[in-house]
């Protein structure tokens, strides 16, 4: 990973359903500290050798990181660069702003790239994506950071919300061990499907596989979740998948509003 001044792209998170980009300018620099509540933001970018794309990173380390030798557990947000709450704010930096209000000691990485959206999370594409994060973006944090590879978290909102179910389906599908322990999927989207019933066809391909993981579906009242998060959470429960947990949990909020409450909410169930 190569640190330094390098310009981030942010877009605006939208409708799953819809799945519209509003393109937006924008940028950060180099390294500098959190404000209140401590900790550092280092910023830098990835050549993908998977898919080609070049993908601005954020790490954020906890105040105690540089106070402490421990091994910390590693939170992989996608859509890191995507504009959330004005022009200067990013989904990266609400999550920080979570975990240093509630001290949570775990490594943030935000992943940019909003703009491949449409690509990176939706098949084909999705499997040169994944590929990008568990052989490229991991094992290069887990070099440079002290990470926990056996307590890595992945979380997406809509799009993103769908690509981290069609992570953890590619991986089951395939026979390959899950290479997260907590899958966090907010107001998942339908991805390239037409209906829900595609999402629910696409996951039940993973019967009888086991996953000794934790899949936290959560969402808005008023958004994706009664059609494709409550419908996938009751049919995962139907089937025969030894270790996987899985969790629910709906907000009376918008389709993007879910997705603080539920990422704070993962905390407090995956890092508690």
């Amino acid at each position: 990973m190569n640190t330094g001044f390098q310009h981030t792209r942010r877009c605006a998170l939208v409708s799953a359903v819809a799945a519209v980009l509003s393109a937006c300018g924008g940028g950060d620099s180099g390294e500098s500290p959190a404000p209140a509540g401590g900790g550092q933001v280092i910023n830098s970018t990835i050549k993908s050798a998977s898919n080609g794309n070049t993908y601005p990173i954020q790490v954020f380390l906890p105040e105690s990181y540089a106070t402490s030798t421990a091994t910390l557990p590693v939170i992989y947000a996608t859509e890191g660069d995507a504009q959330y709450g004005g022009p200067n704010r990013s989904r990266f930096d609400t999550f920080k702003e979570v975990m240093q209000r509630r001290g949570t000691q775990a490594v943030l990485v935000g992943i940019g790239g909003t703009a491949w959206r449409g690509t990176d999370f939706l098949m084909p594409g999705a499997v040169k994506y994944l590929d990008f994060l568990v052989k490229e973006l991991a094992p290069a944090i887990e070099r440079q950071y002290r990470a926990d590879p056996k307590r890595r978290a992945l979380s997406g909102l809509s799009h993103g919300g769908y690509f981290v179910l069609a992570a953890l389906i590619l991986e089951a599908r395939a026979d390959v061990p899950p290479s997260f322990s907590y899958y966090l999927s907010t107001e998942c989207s339908v991805g390239e499907h037409t209906s829900p019933a595609g999402v629910l066809a696409f996951e039940k391909q993973i019967d009888g596989k086991t996953l000794p993981v934790t899949l936290f579906l959560a969402g808005a009242s008023g958004g994706n979740h009664p059609l494709i998060g409550i419908p996938l959470f009751d049919q995962i429960a139907s089937q025969n998948l030894p270790g996987l947990v899985t969790l629910k949990a709906e907000y009376n909020t918008s389709h993007v509003g879910a997705d603080v409450p539920a990422f704070e909410d993962a905390l407090k169930r995956f890092f508690s």
